[in-house]
């Protein structure tokens, strides 16, 4: 069995991280400096400003908290349904060449601007693919794409379509592999700020180690829930939920597989599956008494 990365079996601590977010620079309500000192007062440890078709420049880089890091988020292509991808470039060294006009912008080939963006040594994310329409056959053709917004705060306030498991779903059911993040993607209008997150396993917090965390899926995503431990042997999967707990766990699979735990009386502090052996994926998610929920990557993957 092809088992994936799992960040809780490697070493190192957790780090909270947002990486899709907008300033006044784009079409975001708070200039650059307001932005990062929210997300400072809030304690995160880093994050990322991805104005749109442009990488913004931090005034002073030089902080312990969060690590600011270079991002950008570019309205590049066509989809199936006429609409351009949103594609998150995180960690970039310099900013790609795009067109200005927003015609001449659909009109480029999603992969290329993929594969500039990752030879300007970004990671590369697809944002919020509910929201902007896109259909499995969209996804599967991407190539150098680490993954998807599995949850997007701004997308979930505006229209309630912030969640995209189904597009995941549908991308690891036929042995595409793609991780899933969460963030907020804050533009500061409506409530859309503090409200999703990814959680990162590393060693050291260093824009390097932030690429290769992301890029790798040693991370997890959260709307406020946390997971103390996954454990994963290749027969069995095991989680841990510090309290609050949980009020359902998900073993989320391929097709009919998987199985959903549900508390019966106190909140679930463990829950376990052990696999049927015809299971091509597993994945975790967590509800919480309150309704926070959290998302691990894929345990394996069967190609």
């Amino acid at each position: 069995m092809p088992q994936l990365l799992n960040p809780f079996a490697r070493p190192g601590r957790w780090y909270r991280g947002v990486f899709h977010c907008h300033s006044t620079n784009s079409d975001g309500d708070r200039p650059v400096e307001s932005v990062i000192a929210w997300y400072a007062e809030q304690g995160y440890d880093v994050v990322a400003i991805t104005d749109h078709n442009q990488m913004t420049r931090v005034p002073d880089p030089r902080r312990d908290r969060p690590l600011v890091i270079p991002g950008t988020e570019v309205d590049v292509g066509r989809t199936r349904l006429g609409e351009p991808y949103h594609i998150l470039g995180i960690g970039l060294r310099q900013m790609i060449d795009l067109p200005r006009d927003v015609a001449a912008r659909h009109g480029l080939d999603v992969q290329a601007v993929i594969e500039a963006l990752r030879k300007a040594a970004a990671t590369v994310f697809v944002a919020h693919p509910y929201w902007s329409g896109l259909v499995v056959e969209d996804l599967l053709p991407l190539h150098g794409v680490a993954g998807i917004e599995v949850f997007n705060a701004n997308t979930e306030v505006d229209i309630g379509k912030g969640y995209s498991g189904v597009h995941w779903d549908d991308c690891l059911s036929r042995g595409k592999l793609l991780l899933g993040a969460a963030n907020d993607d804050a533009h500061w209008r409506l409530r859309d700020y503090g409200r999703a997150w990814t959680m990162l396993r590393l060693e050291s917090l260093t824009p390097q180690a932030v690429a290769e965390a992301l890029g790798t899926g040693a991370f997890y995503a959260s709307t406020g829930a946390v997971l103390e431990n996954v454990a994963f042997d290749g027969a069995t999967v095991a989680v841990r939920i510090p309290p609050p707990g949980a009020a359902e766990v998900r073993f989320i699979c391929d097709r009919r597989w998987g199985q959903r735990v549900v508390a019966e009386g106190p909140p679930l502090e463990r829950a376990t599956y052990s696999l049927r052996g015809r299971e091509k994926f597993v994945r975790i998610e967590i509800i919480t008494p309150s309704g926070e929920q959290a998302w691990t990557n894929p345990l394996f993957l069967e190609r």
